[in-house]
């Protein structure tokens, strides 16, 4: 990390000029010692995600919907599970451990992670981990992907009086810069922007739909990521701070930005693939059962405290406490759930008691 990767970044604008954001991600991101070389999720590491958060809320409420497809695809058992972007497999473990608490099915677990120290940490684990989707097998069953898709390489594109430019990466007196060139994606159709307007066009996300759509033979995918209509700010994160450079240091941190789900799911039907939501995470988290687990440990809570039993008591309610982290409208809980579907599947069945299956910024 560091000088290494901040080598072959500048090595890269010497060979062929300023590169895209999409190539300085690869290479800051998931080249060798790229940020992501190592596992950078967790308490102690960069940042957490919902299944760091409340491993076992999390696990079993994405455990009830990827139950719901089971159904759906006829009950196989062994039931494959694809996780796209596993990291270190704490919701792997997680998840695995909800299904082991049901007679059936058995989960055919497969993890895809690009980092060489995730896959290591997955395989101390015991779980089968692959670097890319592609090198899985066609397969019936379900995919699943939580926070991955605004880390993927994308486009930036930026609107001036004259037109759309693209702003790439070079180098001026020692210091990566941006550097707008003309629009030239052919293949590519440039947002609707305003002059001194920028946007974010996530070209990676879109080669991994293309991915999955050649694996998937039959079966749904669950999406979870963050971002509405018109958001596109560029920003890191290192050790649970914001980061608004992400230039100053390449591979010294994360680099995201919000996803407009709309491009995913317009995508996703461009490639065949049918699209049911967004739904928001607390919605979703509602219709799958964490309305109903709240009761019950307030319940206990309650039990707890009449028995006298206060610092039991304390321990229950500060897990309730992580827990509404995870539908908290202003931070998790506004993250967005698509479905994806191969042609002739219904629609989840819990996508059913869910409120409304619109999206606030679905438009």
């Amino acid at each position: 990390m560091g000088a290494e990767t901040d080598a072959r970044v500048r090595a890269a604008i010497e060979d062929h000029g300023p590169i895209g954001f999409d190539e300085y991600m690869r290479i800051a991101l998931y080249g060798p010692g790229g940020f992501f070389e190592t596992p950078p999720i967790g308490a102690d590491r960069h940042f957490v995600t919902g299944p760091h958060i409340h491993p076992f809320v999390f696990s079993h409420c994405v455990r009830e919907a990827m139950l719901d497809a089971w159904v759906a695809l006829g009950e196989p058992d062994p039931f494959p599970i694809v996780e796209l972007g596993a990291g270190d497999g704490t919701f792997a473990d997680a998840l695995l451990n909800a299904f082991g608490e049901l007679p059936m099915p058995a989960p055919d677990y497969t993890a895809v992670e690009i980092s060489p120290g995730g896959r290591d940490a997955l395989a101390a684990r015991g779980l089968t981990a692959v670097e890319h989707l592609r090198a899985r097998e066609p397969f019936e069953g379900v995919v699943f992907a939580n926070e991955l898709l605004d880390n993927l390489p994308f486009v930036l594109a930026r609107c001036r009086a004259e037109g759309v430019h693209e702003v790439r990466i070079g180098q001026s007196d020692g210091a990566l810069v941006e550097v707008e060139v003309p629009w030239s994606h052919d293949e590519l159709e440039p947002p609707g922007l305003s002059p001194g307007e920028d946007a974010t066009v996530p070209v990676g996300a879109f080669e991994m739909l293309e991915a999955l759509s050649t694996r998937l033979d039959r079966g749904y995918a669950l999406l979870i990521d963050y971002g509405r209509a018109g958001e596109h700010a560029v920003q890191g994160y290192r050790a649970h701070r914001r980061i608004s450079d992400v230039l100053a240091d390449p591979g010294g941190s994360d680099i995201t930005t919000g996803i407009d789900v709309n491009a995913i799911a317009a995508h996703a039907a461009s490639l065949g693939l049918q699209a049911f939501g967004p739904v928001a995470q607390a919605d979703a988290l509602a219709a799958l059962g964490l309305e109903r687990w709240e009761r019950s440990s307030l319940e206990h809570q309650a039990e707890l405290q009449r028995a006298g039993r206060g610092s039991d008591a304390v321990r229950i309610w500060q897990t309730r406490s992580l827990a509404r982290l995870l539908v908290d409208p202003a931070g998790l809980g506004g993250f967005w759930w698509l479905v994806l579907a191969t042609r002739g599947l219904p629609p989840p069945g819990w996508l059913l008691h869910v409120g409304s299956t619109d999206h606030p910024d679905r438009r």
